[in-house]
C-alpha cells in the first residue's frame, strides 16, 4: 500500500517527537490511529459495495445466458408440420 519500512517510521516517529513534543505526541498518535480506522472502515465498506455489484452483475449475466439457452431450446424444437396426416388409430376390436 504505502511501503514504508521500519527505518521510515523511525524517523517518522523521531520528527514527530520533536515537533510535537512527548507531552501531546500520545494525544496525536491517538487521534492519528482513530482517523486511519476511520479511513479503513470507509475503504473496506467501499470494496464490499464493489463486490457486491459484480456479484449482482454476474448474477444477472448468468440468469441472461439461462433464458437465451431457454429461448433458443423452445425455438429449436421440431414444430408439428400442419401438412402431415395425424399418425393413425388403432382399430376398436368391438365395432
Amino acid at each position: 500500500m504505502l511501503d514504508i519500512a521500519w527505518p521510515e517510521l523511525v524517523v517518522i516517529g523521531a520528527v514527530a517527537l520533536v515537533a510535537i513534543g512527548p507531552k501531546d505526541l500520545p494525544r496525536v498518535m491517538q487521534v492519528l490511529g482513530r482517523w486511519v480506522g476511520k479511513a479503513r472502515t470507509v475503504a473496506n465498506e467501499f470494496h464490499r459495495t464493489f463486490e457486491q455489484l459484480e456479484y449482482e452483475s454476474q448474477i444477472a449475466e448468468k440468469l441472461k445466458q439461462q433464458k437465451s439457452a431457454a429461448s433458443e431450446t423452445q425455438t429449436a424444437a421440431p414444430q408439428p408440420d400442419s401438412t402431415t396426416p395425424p399418425p393413425p388409430r388403432p382399430r376398436d376390436e368391438e365395432r
